[in-house]
């Protein structure tokens, strides 16, 4: 007895040398058909088939393996050209335990956190560009940009020139661009940022006085309201779109084609309550919101007039109560006109019903 192919058969036996010697041979290196490979397989022992198992396996993951060499070769490479372009231009990649960890203060005294290093030398050298870069990868941390951005800004040689740099025509694109399912949204978000972080840094008793930056800028803000104007009225226009002239307007002056329910239009599509820390700080903004509050008031728009009193922070000036109980008042008389008119009707329909 012997053991043959893992089963145990007689040593000598003559059919089992017939059949050995009819079936057909397999040789190294050649593909086996279905039925020579189940038969094969079916004499394996188990330990075999997993040998063969493990091997495919190995495969897989050596081919795998060179898939991610590939890629990490890719990415290495593009790493090299963005650190190449960046220091051509001055700038040094930093890792973030480099940045500074000692607080500072403002020119009005208050403690801002952490400034990371990278943005102030991209406000040093006045890259519009490299900011840009660096906000729209930090866009979704808007908390985090606005703490740096402010102090930053105070680095660049012209700030009001750098910002304008920074924004560039982006507002004659059209409205598209500023809907909420835009692939631009984000781009827009960085515009918007800088207009809002530059009004947070502005002494409001010392702003710019250089005059070509004014004309710019209320080139730029004219251009914006003609092309909004042009797709509709203010008061139908994006959130965003209104924001953004806004801010542009808050920041360098407003021209004199604006009339008073422009600048209304623009603080009740904009949301203004979002961005008011930076608002208030406006010195060519704030001193019109009286007049606006009053021409609101009369036209019976006392909700609006009270939510542009609190953005504006110019509680003073006006009594919350007195306007909400004039809102109230107001809102009672015209029910009761419209009860009126909704009952006449009827009395004129049946006149007979009275006798």
């Amino acid at each position: 007895m012997a053991f043959r192919n893992g089963s145990l058969i007689p040593a000598h036996d003559p059919s089992t040398r017939e059949n050995q010697s009819s079936s057909p041979t397999i040789q190294r290196g050649t593909v086996p058909t279905n039925t020579e490979i189940t038969i094969e397989q079916s004499n394996h022992p188990q330990f075999l088939k997993s040998i063969d198992d493990l091997t495919a396996f190995s495969a897989a993951v050596d081919a795998f393996k060179r898939h991610y060499d590939d890629l990490q070769s890719h990415m290495d490479y593009i790493k090299n050209a963005i650190d190449s372009s960046l220091k051509s231009k001055g700038i040094t990649a930093e890792s973030p335990s480099s940045r500074s960890q000692s607080p500072r203060n403002d020119a009005s005294g208050e403690t801002v956190a952490e400034i990371s290093d990278k943005v102030e030398r991209l406000c040093e050298l006045m890259c519009s560009k490299g900011l840009r870069r660096y906000m729209y990868s930090n866009i979704s941390d808007r908390a985090k940009l606005i703490e740096e951005l402010p102090a930053a800004l105070k680095l660049a040689k012209e700030p009001a020139n750098f910002v304008l740099e920074c924004i560039g025509k982006f507002y004659l694109q059209g409205r598209k661009a500023y809907a909420s399912d835009s692939h631009m949204i984000p781009a827009r978000q960085v515009s918007l940022l800088i207009l809002e972080s530059y009004l947070l840094m502005l002494d409001p008793k010392k702003p710019f006085d250089r005059v070509s930056i004014k004309d710019q800028a209320e080139a730029a803000a004219v251009a914006w309201k003609k092309r909004m104007m042009s797709e509709g009225r203010l008061a139908a226009a994006e959130a965003m779109d209104a924001r953004g002239l806004l801010l542009l307007i808050a920041c360098f002056g407003i021209p004199s084609s604006f009339s008073s329910m422009d600048l209304f239009d623009l603080v009740r599509k904009s949301g203004a309550a979002e961005i008011a820390a930076a608002l208030k700080r406006s010195p060519f903004l704030v001193p019109m919101m009286s007049g606006i509050v009053d021409s609101s008031i009369k036209r019976g728009k006392h909700i609006e007039a009270l939510g542009m009193i609190y953005t504006f922070g110019i509680e003073d000036r006006f009594s919350a109560s007195s306007l909400l109980t004039s809102f109230l008042r107001m809102s009672k008389e015209s029910f009761e006109r419209a009860k009126q008119k909704a009952q006449a009707p009827i009395a004129f329909a049946c006149p007979f019903f009275t006798h």
